[in-house]
Formats: structure tokens, C-alpha cells, sequence
């Protein structure tokens, strides 16, 4: 127990110091030279995560060449290292700098469901850098809510809720026993709620396809949005050029009310899903293609 203390320690320090340093060191250079060294030794090490991510690739694009597969697993591992280096880097960053990086697309779609006053539910996912996105919308003026997972090293979470509060990004952690009540008061205020769904977690989920197969996704956010009548919309991150992104807004999503919920909730999960797999084929080198997506198994596997 008391070595893992320590190695938790050694972590949260050394991304302290790493965060630290950044802010020293102009912003391209960072981003750019630092973020793609580090990322490129990220895919080298990191064995068993490069693996992952080519298998998961070849699977989900089998047309394409073991050379191009292992070209896009490579800038998969480059991108997250520029996503470090840009979040390290947002202490520094203020409103017109996040408008000179980032824009949104299709913007109206957000002002047009605000004044509906039910509240948005933002669909988003691991791609592009979804902390960009988050601070880009967040400029706007609309109170932005983020549902997270909690870091398992208590020091490393607080750094993270900091960067994020900083840019006035409300953070709701999933596990706390007042999420719900949280999640419903931000709607009832007309504020947006992100959320990310293209993981496989141990939280309330349905199977829906996916890249062609059978894939456990969170379901929270269909659920609270057929409870509540709050706006869906797609939120979604693309890097555009090396320092440059743009958050794609889509929507709304919706449904035909069945009588079924359960299966308007698959319905509406479904729909959110396969907009999120068109923007990932778009820029299949941006999402995190190391996560184990397809690691629940429907029953009858």
C-alpha cells in the first residue's frame, strides 16, 4: 500500500513540475515539438496501449494497409501528447487567446436550443482535444457543466478541476451522491451539460452498434433527456491543423416517442452514437483508439 502512495506521488509531481515548466516555454513550441516528441515516445513504450489501438483500428477499418494503420495509430499517440501540452498551457490561455485556437461551427444551433430553456445535453467524446471544446463553448457566456470520472490520485484530479474551473467549466464529478441532483438543477437553469460517451465504463449503459458491433455506451444522458425534454446536441472536437481546432456542433437529436422507454432510449443512444462514428472516420487519427471500447460483451458472448 504504501508503495503505490509513493508511485502516486512520483506521478502527481512529475506532471506538476512537467505543467509547471510549460508555462515557461512558448506555446507552439510546446504544443507542437514537445507534444508530438512525447507522444511518439508514448506509442513506442506504451506497448501494450500501440497494440490496442492497431488492433482496434484494423478492425474498424479493414481496407486499410498494416503501414496505414500503424501511420494513424502513430499520430493517434501524437495528438494526445499535444493535448497535454495544451491543457498544461491553459493557465495562460485567456478568452481571446481559446478564440484565436478554437471556433465553433454550426453555433447557432447552441444559442437556438438555450433559449428553448429546458437546458442542452452536449454528446461529446474522446477526440480532437475535448478540453478545448469544453473552454470554447464555456466562452460563449453559457454556463458549462462537465460530467467527469473522479482521477484516482486526489492531487492530480484537483490540478485538472483547476484548468478546467479556469475556464469557467463546471465540473460534476459522476460518482458524488448529489450527481442527479446536480445534473437536474444545471437543466432546470438552462445551463448545458457535456457528457462523453464513447467509452466503456462501468456505469448504466445499452448495447447499440458502433463501428459495426455490438458496443456497451453510457445511457445517462438519453435517459435524462427523454426525463427532462433538454435539447441533444453533438459537441465535438477536430484539430484542423497543428495548433488549430474546431468544436462541430450537430442536432438536434431526437426521437419518436415509442411508449417503450427503454427503447426510446436505445433509440436515442443509438442516433448519438453513430454521429459521433461518422465525425471519428472523419478523423480516425484523433480518437483515443488505445481504450479497450469493445470490452463488454453482449450476453449471449
Amino acid at each position: 500500500m504504501e508503495i503505490k502512495k509513493i508511485r502516486r506521488k512520483i506521478y502527481y509531481f512529475a506532471a506538476f513540475l512537467t505543467a509547471k515548466a510549460v508555462l515557461f516555454i512558448p506555446y507552439r513550441f510546446s504544443v507542437s515539438a514537445l507534444g508530438s516528441f512525447f507522444g511518439m515516445l508514448a506509442y513506442y513504450f506504451s506497448v501494450s496501449a500501440s497494440i490496442r489501438a492497431r488492433r482496434n483500428l484494423k478492425r474498424c477499418f479493414p481496407e486499410k494497409s498494416k503501414s496505414e494503420i500503424r501511420a494513424i495509430a502513430k499520430r493517434v499517440f501524437i495528438n494526445q501528447g499535444k493535448n497535454f501540452f495544451e491543457l498544461a498551457n491553459f493557465p495562460k490561455m485567456d478568452s481571446s487567446f481559446i478564440k484565436s485556437i478554437s471556433g465553433i461551427e454550426n453555433v447557432h444551433l447552441i444559442k437556438e436550443a438555450v433559449k428553448k430553456g429546458k437546458g442542452i445535453l452536449f454528446v461529446s467524446a474522446h477526440t480532437g482535444n475535448w478540453e478545448i471544446t469544453a473552454a470554447a463553448v464555456a466562452d460563449l457566456g453559457i454556463p458549462l457543466n462537465v460530467v467527469a470520472k473522479k482521477i484516482y490520485i486526489n492531487e492530480l484530479n484537483d490540478m485538472l478541476v483547476d484548468y478546467r474551473n479556469s475556464k469557467n467549466v463546471n465540473v460534476i464529478l459522476k460518482d458524488a451522491p448529489d450527481t442527479a441532483k446536480k445534473l437536474l438543477r444545471a437543466l432546470k437553469k438552462g445551463e448545458i451539460i457535456a457528457m462523453l460517451i464513447d467509452q466503456d465504463t462501468k456505469v448504466p449503459g445499452v448495447f447499440v452498434n458502433f463501428f459495426g458491433r455490438n458496443t456497451w455506451t453510457p445511457s445517462g444522458l438519453a435517459v435524462m433527456a427523454l426525463r427532462t425534454g433538454a435539447e441533444v446536441l453533438i459537441g465535438v472536437d477536430a484539430r484542423v491543423s497543428d495548433l488549430v481546432h474546431k468544436t462541430i456542433v450537430r442536432g438536434p437529436i431526437t426521437v419518436e416517442p415509442s411508449g417503450d422507454f427503454d427503447k426510446d432510449v436505445i433509440n436515442l443512444t443509438q442516433k448519438a452514437s453513430l454521429e459521433l462514428e461518422d465525425h471519428i472516420r472523419q478523423y480516425p487519427d484523433q480518437w483515443v483508439w488505445f481504450h479497450e471500447r469493445w470490452k463488454t460483451k453482449t450476453p449471449e458472448n
